[in-house]
């Protein structure tokens, strides 16, 4: 062949070979999406069945403030729920009230946003993976977080914390395009401090993250330094009030009013401060705990909670944190060997230390260390794919097997024996037993003493003003605390929370699980069943 026919076929072939490579990257992009979408979608009105407690504490909240300007403790605009009393964070409250507003208190409108932050976060975790290690690296990435049991099942349900992994990714995501205009700083700084408004163990991973991602920014001089000054003032201005929330909380001073906003103190101790370690009499001992407990979660992949996991499926398909821990390996050399994509690869360490560091101040269940489970997923793409250079059918085979499996987790998921068992800790048909008492009864309604937290779902179905019950709560408060965080009102309106109370009362009806009888023997009553629960209504006598 000619030069001169090489030197027009050869460009030709190239572009050719380029068109192939985007066609079937744009294919597998969307193929991959739609089974990150079917997992997430399928039966969402029906799994997880029921409405957790903090569900429903996170949905009254979001009513009570579009409603009422305040939350259910009579609070104006908190920066952080004061809750069952120990606090519960405040930024998904505010993230779903226009789903309250628009489609009304229910499971739909608490849930919707959480399981769009699923979605959203296929596509990010694609980019990200690119950003990192090219095409194949994202596709990967973006199947393994697809196929994910712990992304999928802690998208399909609304706990407020769920919502930190999505906003530290886009965040992540934001920064990894800083470094091609510094000006998207800012928002990756927005995204940072609004975790901090997400859950509490961003108190710990934040600020340790954006020191090890700013000091490598400014030392290789990636982003220009007005756009990281600006970014840090930025993420500063809007820290303040959680800061000062941390603040009055650790040293027990007042409530502040910032006119409307509220940093309240709570009136129990902290959340943070029951976990943390450095607030433990022994705290080298209590490091040493939680250490153990975090790997020993990473390594068998499961918790006590029914809610964070399927058995036998794990966070990953149970027997893949070894292919994580080579990843980590192969990362951590990569630094020996190049300095291509120097600080996108230290950002990726960066999360990694930072999630870390969440299970050394506190003891880690599935929902507390959520932060760690993306970049966990990075590393095993790493693993996987540097093992194919030398075991050349290594990530066909795998990706096979963990296909299959994705197909048993699913079956699984949505079977009838996992089913049962999150319809006991979902609390499956306490509200339309609350309701379907507060149609049909004129009387007391005891709710049973058996389902903790029982009241949010009367405020769940009756919406009472905060001016209806606050000033005159009397709590119910286990093991004499005068403070405890679990204590439960004695009554609210009709309801009332200690089956005592309606011993003596012929006329009242009862919320009761199954199993469960009304106390005094005496009374025929009409017994309709929801699900886990049954209404007794006193029969009429002629």
């Amino acid at each position: 062949m000619s030069d001169e026919k090489e030197s027009v076929i050869k460009p030709l072939k190239h572009f050719a070979d380029l068109l192939t490579q985007t066609f079937k990257t744009q294919w597998l992009f969307i193929i991959i999406l739609a089974v990150g979408i079917f997992a997430r979608t399928w039966d969402f009105d029906k799994t997880p069945p029921g409405l957790n407690p903090d569900e429903a504490s996170i949905g009254v909240e979001a009513y009570y403030l579009y409603k009422f300007g305040m939350d259910r403790n009579g609070i104006s605009y908190p920066v952080h729920l004061i809750s069952w009393g120990s606090g519960q964070n405040a930024l998904y409250a505010y993230l779903i009230i226009p789903f309250v507003a628009a489609n009304g208190l229910n499971a739909e409108s608490i849930r919707f946003p959480m399981m769009l932050s699923g979605i959203i976060s296929l596509p990010l975790v694609y980019y990200v993976g690119r950003r990192l290690f090219g095409k194949k690296y994202g596709l990967v990435a973006m199947f393994f977080l697809a196929i994910s049991p712990w992304h999928i099942i802690n998208t399909r349900w609304a706990v407020e914390s769920n919502i930190l992994p999505f906003l530290f990714l886009a965040g992540f995501a934001f920064l990894l395009i800083a470094t091609d205009n510094g000006i998207w700083f800012i928002p990756a700084c927005i995204c940072f401090s609004l975790c901090l408004y997400a859950y509490g163990t961003a108190y710990v991973a934040i600020p340790v993250f954006l020191l090890m991602s700013i000091s490598a920014a400014i030392y290789l001089k990636i982003i220009n330094i007005k756009y990281i000054f600006a970014g840090f003032l930025v993420f500063f201005l809007l820290s303040i009030p959680i800061a000062l929330f941390v603040i009055i909380n650790t040293f027990n001073l007042n409530t502040i009013h910032l006119g409307n906003v509220t940093i309240p103190r709570l009136p129990v101790e902290v959340r943070y401060e029951l976990l943390a370690a450095v607030f433990k009499e022994e705290p080298l001992k209590a490091i040493a705990n939680n250490l153990t407990i975090m790997i020993n979660l990473l390594w068998k992949q499961e918790d006590t909670f029914a809610w964070n996991f399927v058995e036998p499926f794990g966070y990953f398909y149970k027997i893949t944190f070894p292919l994580a821990i080579l990843g980590l390996f192969f990362l951590l050399n990569s630094f020996r060997n190049t300095r291509e994509k120097l600080f996108e690869r230290w950002l990726l360490l960066a999360w990694i230390v930072s999630s870390l560091l969440i299970g050394v101040i506190h003891p880690v269940n599935l929902t507390r260390i959520n932060l760690i489970f993306t970049p966990i997923l990075l590393c095993m793409v790493i693993g996987l794919l540097d093992l194919n250079k030398s075991m050349k059918y290594i990530t066909p085979v795998t990706l096979a097997a963990l296909s299959v499996a994705f197909v048993f987790f699913t079956l699984t998921y949505h079977g009838e024996s996992y089913q049962k068992r999150a319809s006991e800790v979902f609390n499956e048909g306490i509200i339309p037993a609350i309701r379907y008492a507060s149609d049909n009864s004129t009387s007391l309604i005891c709710v049973t003493e058996q389902t903790r937290f029982a009241y949010i779902y009367t405020l769940f179905v009756k919406r009472y003003h905060p001016s209806e019950y606050l000033g005159r709560i009397e709590w119910i408060l286990p093991l004499n605390h005068p403070f405890d965080p679990s204590r439960t009102p004695r009554a609210l309106g009709m309801f009332r929370f200690d089956l005592s109370d309606c011993a003596e009362k012929p006329d009242a009806a009862f919320v009761l699980k199954l199993k469960e009888t009304p106390p005094n023997p005496n009374i025929e009553y009409k017994v309709k069943r929801f699900t886990k629960y049954e209404v007794y209504m006193p029969k009429v006598t002629p």
